[in-house]
């Protein structure tokens, strides 16, 4: 079993907006929404970041979840819907 303070979300480089990018489960691309992002075990995090050393970024996922933050893109919203006064 692997210790909380061993599991890591691996930042990708780059953003989208002013969102962080990670890997997404399964390692199938990736996602700025940290609830799609793949957990990995500090032996993981660690081993991809040094094949990728200056693309991928190995946080703790217990620090990272002490960040979160939720919002709505303005994007996905419209004053003409029901829910806009």
């Amino acid at each position: 079993m692997t210790a909380d303070d061993d599991l890591y979300y691996l930042q990708v480089k780059g953003f989208s907006g002013n969102s962080l990018l990670w890997w997404r489960q399964g390692r199938h691309g990736y996602t700025a929404d940290i609830r799609q992002a793949h957990v990995f075990t500090k032996a993981e995090a660690f081993g991809q970041a040094t094949v990728r050393p200056t693309e991928d970024f190995p946080w703790k996922k217990s620090y990272i979840d002490t960040h979160l933050q939720h919002h709505v893109h303005a994007d996905t919203v419209q004053r003409s819907d029901k829910g806009a006064t």
